[in-house]
Order: structure tokens, then C-alpha cells, then sequence
């Protein structure tokens, strides 16, 4: 297959198409702007564009980055400097800027591609084929996009509905305010739709709906590492009251729920936490954001076999204070300087995740961002990669970790209830 690469001044570009359609190239993606987001005579060209189109050539464009395909090698506009390794997320986007933004801050989670679309006006390519063939890519697990307006509404609908039900696919959707509506029609000529719209297509699709560009990228993260989890029953280990306040709260905007744990289970927990300074009710507070690494295993051995609750969230405990343990390949051993009891207290999650298997979410915020800090920035960053290398997901709020799961939740949920709606099975 035979591609090129557009990146002529507007005017020039339809007769270089029709030039490619002659020369027998296969697609092309065309980078120019000036097309419909301009006026009149802009749309005239994309029409000329698309009516080439039509007689046998695909085209990604105009308007647009263009393609990020790793195990290809193609990158022109979306940044060389991207990773180079595949990996089993899709992103298609309207917007030329979030297929550079995404990735880059994706990449720092872990998070790799199998391919970046930016396919802006999509006079020919737009969001509906993408979906369909993202949803037959064996490599790819998790479709996310940025949408602004997609060219066919019925066919979108069919297709994120027949999508959804076998991959998850987050969308971002711009332009659901005024302000946002006029700036996506000058920025791709789209249409932004009205809000109500767009809530009853998730609810009716079973597509994710996410707010912001840290949402998709937490959202995709949780679906990476966590199974296929079904629980609202959480537990909150932290290391101060007001964590603990804060974590209920959380969770419950969000339709979670951190169930008070009954009496005989607050009554073996008080015995494994410090006298003074903790809480055993659900969520616990160990006392300290640095306590001893036995009271944390035992905290969790104990409210994970017992607490009747499905996962664990262990938020904002100084575990960043040290670098890792060795076992996630090009971390050091731990820096003595840190003592030996906070990287012993990094080890516990993996420890306890292995040992009883069941998921465990961390939050490790950014504490200080001075440039004096820049040390315990390091540290911190070796114990996220080494959380991610063994499977645990981390996150830099407890409000963002208990809306990327809820997220989660509730595509299973409504996975299985449509598919039960499609089949004719009581809910």
C-alpha cells in the first residue's frame, strides 16, 4: 500500500489528489488547513477533495496531524519524539493538538499505542470507519478518541453501540458549552451538539464519557491494569483523619461505597493500628502517612480477607520517600539515605496483590513541586514505574483514581445490561 503526504497551501492540495488517484497511491493524509473550518471556498476545495475520494482513494484530512503508528515507523506531525513501542490503545482525534498531548502525558503512565488518528475535517475517513476498524485490531484493547462533531450521527451511534459492547471506548467530547460549540465550528467546521444529546448517546451506547484530558488518560489507565471489576465495595487505607474524610466523600460522589466495617473487624484492626491518632471504621487511618511496614500488611491482609470489600486504595502514604526494591527492570535498589522502613513500606502492595491476588489502586500525589524538591520527584517517580511494572495502577488523586474506577464500573455494568437488553434477558 502506497501512501502519501499532503502539505501544500489549500488551494494546490485537489489536484495533487487527483494526481495521487491517477498514480495509483492507495490514501493520503492531507496535514493543510484551509478547507471547510475557513469559509466558503474552503468547503469548495474539501468537496472537490472528497468527490477524488470517491472514485477510489482514501484520504485522512485535511485539516489534521495525520497518523502515529509505532510498528509502522509513521510519524510526521504527531512528534517524532513519541515512543517508539506499540502498545493496545487507540486514539482518534479531531484535534491536531491532543494526538501530540495525549500520548506525551499518557507515556509517563505507561501507557502505549498501537495507533494515533488525527483526522480532522474527515471529509472522507471520520470517526465511524476509525471505530470500525479499531474494533477488528487484535492489538488494540482500549479505544479512546476526542470527538468535536462527527459527520454521520445515526451511523456514529450504530457503531459506538456495536463497538462498546466488545471493547471499551472513552470519548472526550468538545464543544458541549457555547463557548466551546462556536470554537470547535471555526476550529474543524463541526457541529458541537447539545448535552442532552450526548448524555442519552453514553447512556445508550455504553461508550465512557470523559471531561478533560487527565480523565481519559486515568480512565485508560484503570482499564489497562484492573480486571474486569464489578465491586462498589471499597476499603481506603491513608495515613490521616482527614484523608479518610475525604476519601468517603470521594467515593460516594462518584457511587461508590466504603461500607463501615462491623464491630468484630474494627475490634482485630484496632489491635494491628497505633493506640492514639487512628481510625478502624472504613476508611482507615494507620495513624501516620509513614507507618511501620507491618502495620500496613497487616491492615491489608486483614481488610481484604475480611472487610467484604472488593478492592483496596492505599492513598497518599509516604512510600515516594524511597526509591523501590529491585524487580521492575532499570530501578535501583533503595537509597539508604531514606531508610530502610519506608522502602520496605513500597514493597507491601506488590507483596500483598501477589500473594492474595486482588487489585489494589495506590495515589501518590505530587507533595512538593520546588526545584529543591526535585530529589523526592525522582524518588517518587521510581516507585510509580514500579507499581506500573507490577500491575498495580497509580494515581495523583484520590478523587481522580475513584472516578477513573467508577468509570470502569460502570462499563461493565452497562455492557451487560444492553447486551442482556439486545438478547431479551430479564436485567
Amino acid at each position: 500500500m502506497e501512501f502519501a503526504t499532503i502539505t501544500t497551501p489549500a488551494p494546490a492540495v485537489p489536484a495533487i489528489v487527483e494526481e495521487c488517484l491517477a498514480k495509483g497511491i492507495n490514501a493520503v493524509q492531507i496535514l493543510s488547513a484551509g478547507f471547510r473550518e475557513a469559509g466558503e471556498e474552503g468547503r469548495r476545495l474539501e468537496e472537490q477533495i472528497a468527490r477524488t475520494a470517491a472514485r477510489g482513494l482514501r484520504v485522512v484530512g485535511p485539516n489534521c496531524f495525520g497518523v502515529y503508528s509505532p510498528a509502522g515507523g509513521l510519524t510526521i506531525l504527531p512528534g517524532a519524539d513519541l515512543p517508539k513501542e506499540s502498545g493496545p490503545v487507540a486514539f482518534i482525534s479531531q484535534s491536531g493538538g491532543y494526538a501530540i498531548r495525549v500520548p506525551h502525558r499518557a507515556s509517563g503512565w505507561g501507557i502505549r499505542f498501537s495507533q494515533i488518528v488525527s483526522y480532522g475535517n474527515a471529509c472522507d475517513i471520520n470517526e465511524c470507519d476509525l471505530l470500525e476498524y479499531f474494533s477488528q485490531d487484535p492489538q488494540t484493547r482500549v479505544i479512546t478518541g476526542y470527538i468535536e462533531g462527527p459527520r454521520d450521527g445515526p451511523r456514529f451511534f450504530r457503531r459506538l453501540k456495536e463497538v462498546s459492547q466488545t471493547k471499551p471506548v472513552i470519548i472526550w467530547k468538545g464543544g458541549l458549552s457555547q463557548g466551546g460549540a462556536r470554537a470547535v465550528n471555526s476550529h474543524t467546521g463541526s457541529l458541537g451538539g447539545e448535552e442532552a444529546v450526548w448524555d442519552a448517546l453514553f447512556r445508550q451506547t455504553g461508550a465512557i464519557r470523559v471531561n478533560s484530558i487527565e480523565e481519559l488518560i486515568d480512565t485508560t489507565l484503570a482499564f489497562l491494569y484492573l480486571p474486569e471489576y464489578r465491586g462498589r465495595r471499597l476499603t481506603v487505607i491513608g495515613g490521616g483523619g482527614g484523608i479518610g474524610v475525604a476519601a468517603a466523600d470521594a467515593c460516594e460522589k462518584v457511587g461508590l461505597s466504603v461500607p463501615l466495617f462491623p464491630p468484630e473487624l474494627q475490634k482485630k484492626l484496632t489491635a494491628i493500628v497505633p493506640p492514639a491518632g487512628a481510625s478502624t471504621r472504613n476508611p482507615v487511618d494507620v495513624g501516620s502517612p509513614g507507618p511501620r511496614p507491618q502495620v500496613l500488611r497487616s491492615v491489608l491482609e486483614t481488610v481484604l480477607t475480611e472487610g467484604r470489600v472488593d478492592m483496596a486504595i492505599i492513598s497518599e502514604l509516604n512510600m515516594s520517600m524511597a526509591t523501590p526494591p529491585p524487580g521492575s527492570a532499570g530501578n535501583p535498589a533503595p537509597d539508604a539515605r531514606f531508610g530502610a522502613n519506608v522502602a520496605e513500606l513500597s514493597r507491601i502492595p506488590v507483596e500483598i496483590k501477589k500473594r492474595l491476588g486482588r487489585p489494589l489502586m495506590v495515589v501518590l500525589p505530587v507533595e512538593a513541586n520546588g526545584p529543591e524538591d526535585i530529589r523526592v520527584e525522582e524518588a517518587r517517580r521510581q516507585v510509580v514505574n514500579y507499581y506500573l511494572g507490577e500491575g498495580i495502577p497509580v494515581f495523583l488523586t484520590l478523587e481522580r483514581a475513584v472516578k477513573a474506577l467508577s468509570n470502569v464500573i460502570s462499563y461493565y455494568e452497562r455492557r451487560d445490561a444492553l447486551v442482556s437488553v439486545n438478547q431479551g434477558i430479564p436485567s
